[in-house]
C-alpha cells in the first residue's frame, strides 16, 4: 500500500472530517477493515473459545489461535511464547508479580527516567513489599539515556533490568540491544516496554534477544482492551489471575494450571479484541513498516519547524520518528491544547503519565504532537496555522 494522503479514506472517524488527530502516540484510529472485523465478529455468532463443541466457540478458537500466530510472525516469535492479555500495562504487572517471590530485601532493580508509568508502578509497589531498592538509568541534556553506570549497577546485585524501547514523551529509541547485552552478561533477565515502537519499526525479539516484550494493539490501529506480552520462557511467570480456562484439574484443595500461554489468559478472552487486532496487524502489514517510519519522519521534521517557527521550545529527542513535545516560557500546555482544540486539532497535554521524566527535564507539563499512517503534510499546515493562535488568545 501507497502512503497518500487518501490512506486516511480507511479511517471512518477521519475520512471527510475537518479533524486533524495528532494523538496517535497515545491511541491510533482504526481503519474500517478492523472495524469489519469485529462487526464481522459478532454477525457470525460469538463464542467462548476452549469450551464448547459447537461452530461459534469453535470459530472463536480457531480466530485466538490465527491472531496468536500473526503476533508471533509479527515479532519473530514462536505462537507458545504470545500471551494475551488487556494491556502493556496488564503485560509489565504480570511480569513483576511473577517476580515478586523471587526477589529478596537488598535486591535491585534498574529501571530508567524515562519510563511511562505502566513500566514504573509496578516495579514500585515490589520495592514497597518486598524490600528491594530501585535504582535510575538518568536521563542527559541530549534526551537520551546516560548508561555509563549501567555495568556498575548491573553488578550490584541487580535481578531485573526493565526499560522502555521508545519513549512516550521524548520520542528517544533507547539502544536496548547493547543494554540488554550488558544485563545478559550478569544473568540479569531484561523486559521491553513496546508500546511505542512496534508501529514504527520492524521488531525482532529473536534478535533483541530480550526475556519479556509487552505492547498493546491499540497503539498499531488496532482496538483498546488487548495487549500482548511475549515471554521467551513462560514458565519463569506465575500467572497474574486465576479462574476459568486455566487448569487442567481441581479438587477440593489444590489445582493443576495448563502448559504454555493459555495458562495466563484466565477467563473469557476479548474475542472482539481479538477480531480488530488480527485485522490491524493485516492493515499494517500492507505496507513496510521501515515506508511508514519514513513517512512519518517527514511530518515530524515539518511540525517541528512549525512549532520553533511559532516560538515554542521542543523537549523531545531530535530525531523521534513520530512525536515532537514543546513547552512554552509563559502558557500552560492545558491552554495551548484547548485552543487548537477549538480549531479542530487534537493534540495531548499535560505529563503523559511520564512525570520523572518530565521532572528530569525541568518540567511539570507539556504539550505532545504524535503522527499516524492517516497524518498528511496537510494536516500539519493546519495544526501550524492553530498553533500561530495561540498567542493572540493566550496574551
Amino acid at each position: 500500500m501507497n502512503l497518500t494522503p487518501n490512506i486516511k479514506q480507511h479511517f471512518p472517524a477521519l475520512a471527510n472530517s475537518d479533524y486533524v488527530y495528532l494523538d496517535s502516540a497515545s491511541s491510533c484510529q482504526s481503519p474500517i477493515q478492523v472495524i469489519n472485523a469485529i462487526s464481522e465478529y459478532l454477525i457470525q455468532g460469538h463464542g467462548n473459545p476452549h469450551r464448547g463443541m459447537y461452530n461459534f466457540s469453535e470459530n472463536a478458537e480457531n480466530l485466538l489461535n490465527e491472531c496468536r500466530n500473526k503476533v508471533a510472525n509479527f515479532i519473530n516469535a514462536s505462537p507458545e511464547q504470545i500471551i494475551f492479555t488487556k494491556s502493556t500495562t496488564e503485560s509489565l504487572n504480570l511480569v513483576a508479580q511473577s517476580f515478586r517471590e523471587k526477589l529478596n530485601e537488598g535486591d535491585t532493580l534498574i529501571t530508567s527516567e524515562m519510563e511511562h508509568h505502566a513500566n514504573l508502578l509496578p516495579w514500585q509497589r515490589l520495592q514497597n513489599l518486598c524490600g528491594v531498592r530501585l535504582k535510575y538509568i538518568p536521563i542527559n541534556s541530549a534526551a537520551e539515556l546516560d548508561t555509563s553506570e549501567l555495568e556498575s549497577d548491573l553488578a550490584d546485585n541487580c535481578k531485573l533490568l526493565t526499560i522502555c524501547h521508545a519513549s512516550n514523551l521524548l520520542g528517544t529509541e533507547n539502544p536496548v540491544e547493547d543494554i540488554i547485552r550488558l544485563a545478559q552478561a550478569r544473568g540479569v533477565p531484561v523486559v521491553i516496554d513496546g508500546a511505542q515502537m512496534v508501529a514504527h519499526h520492524k521488531v525482532d525479539v529473536k534478535a533483541l534477544n530480550c526475556d519479556y516484550y509487552a505492547f498493546s494493539a491499540h497503539k498499531m490501529y488496532g482496538p483498546a482492551g488487548i495487549g500482548v506480552l511475549y515471554a521467551k520462557d513462560p514458565n519463569t511467570l506465575s500467572p497474574l489471575l486465576l479462574g476459568g480456562g486455566i487448569v487442567s484439574r481441581v479438587s477440593k484443595d489444590k489445582y493443576s494450571l495448563l502448559s504454555g500461554s493459555q495458562r495466563f489468559e484466565a477467563g473469557t478472552p476479548n474475542m472482539l479484541g481479538v477480531a480488530g487486532f488480527s485485522a490491524a496487524l493485516d492493515f499494517v502489514n500492507q505496507f513496510q513498516i521501515a515506508e511508514l517510519n519514513s513517512y512519518n519522519q517527514e511530518l515530524i521534521e515539518t511540525t517541528r519547524g512549525a512549532i520553533e517557527q511559532n516560538g515554542f521550545k521542543i523537549i523531545s529527542h531530535p530525531k523521534s520518528s513520530n512525536i515532537v513535545s514543546f513547552v512554552h516560557e509563559t502558557f500552560h500546555s492545558h491552554d495551548i491544547a484547548t485552543i487548537l482544540s477549538a480549531n479542530n486539532i487534537a493534540v495531548r497535554a499535560g505529563h503523559h503519565c511520564a512525570q520523572p521524566c518530565l521532572n528530569a527535564l525541568g518540567y511539570k507539563q507539556c504539550v505532545r504532537v504524535s503522527t499516524g499512517s492517516y497524518n498528511s503534510m496537510s494536516d500539519i499546515e493546519r495544526f501550524s496555522k492553530a498553533l500561530s493562535l495561540v498567542s493572540e488568545h493566550l496574551l
